[in-house]
């Protein structure tokens, strides 16, 4: 009974997967593009085992914006700082970054290091440099507990924040909401839940519609009312196709793929498939 349970139920699952969706957010309901998104990363390959969703979503949409990846280290923790930067190029590559908007930086305060805190006033400079270099609209990064706890991701949460707050009218600044352990190894349940929770949410918004068009029919709401967005929070889930993209931009990441990062990438990963953003107001 099971199995057989099991085999009905394949068809329906791989239809939920195959199609990538998001949220109606300012962040990809916005953007056009005239807007220019700024990634900024502490190591190569965060880029595809952290952010592939948002950086494939963003290009889907009607007018994609111009994305520029910037990694603030070569990643050079264990002696492979060449070696990652040439992986850096390469898995952008797949994630569909040009040349011109891949920057990676090998500064002397900011070193690969687990524990290490890096200087957010050094950070806040070197962003500074590049928001005015390419006329940056959009910045995305970690939050503060930076996703898996890394001192490094954490501090290029403080930098961004401090460049932002020093700026008149800085760009706006998403940072990447970092969720509970368990769920961030949910891998293939991550997106199910997430379809079922924006669909869920497009469900009851239609219905809410149909009712207020209803009332103003028979004259008991205002004709200018509006249903304000629910699912404002932007959330990017992958599809099949973009989930098998950011495998292969890990896999770019060849010197990096150690065991336990492939049971990351191939079996637990949330982050693989699913990205939650939390607008910064400074």
């Amino acid at each position: 009974m099971l199995p057989t349970l099991v085999v009905a139920l394949l068809p329906a699952l791989a239809v939920v997967l195959y199609q990538p969706t998001a949220t109606k957010s300012p962040l990809n309901n916005e953007l056009t593009a005239r807007d220019i998104v700024l990634f900024v990363t502490a190591h190569p390959d965060d880029e595809c085992m952290f952010f592939a969703p948002t950086i494939l979503g963003l290009q889907s949409i009607a007018q994609p914006p111009d994305i520029h990846g910037l990694s603030l280290s070569f990643g050079n923790a264990d002696g492979l700082g060449e070696t990652r930067h040439k992986e850096f190029q390469s898995s952008l590559d797949v994630l569909g970054i040009p040349e011109g908007h891949k920057h990676i930086l090998d500064h002397p305060e900011l070193q690969d290091n687990m524990t290490a805190k890096w200087n957010p006033e050094i950070i806040s400079n070197l962003v500074s440099f590049y928001v005015n270099q390419h006329n940056i609209t959009t910045i995305l990064t970690f939050d503060r507990k930076g996703v898996s706890g890394h001192a490094n991701h954490k501090s290029i949460f403080h930098g961004v924040r401090r460049y932002a707050q020093s700026r008149t009218v800085p760009p706006k600044l998403y940072a990447l909401i970092s969720v509970p352990t368990l769920t961030k190894y949910t891998s293939i349940l991550a997106p199910v839940q997430a379809k079922f929770d924006l669909y869920g949410i497009r469900l009851w918004r239609t219905v809410d519609t149909t009712a207020l068009r209803l009332l103003r029919f028979i004259g008991l709401a205002e004709e200018g009312k509006k249903i304000p967005l629910s699912n404002s929070m932007p959330v990017f889930v992958s599809g099949v196709n973009e989930f098998v993209a950011a495998h292969k931009a890990m896999r770019a990441h060849w010197s990096q793929l150690v065991w336990f990062r492939w049971l990351y990438v191939v079996l637990f990963s949330r982050y693989m498939w699913v990205n939650e953003w939390q607008e910064i107001v400074t």
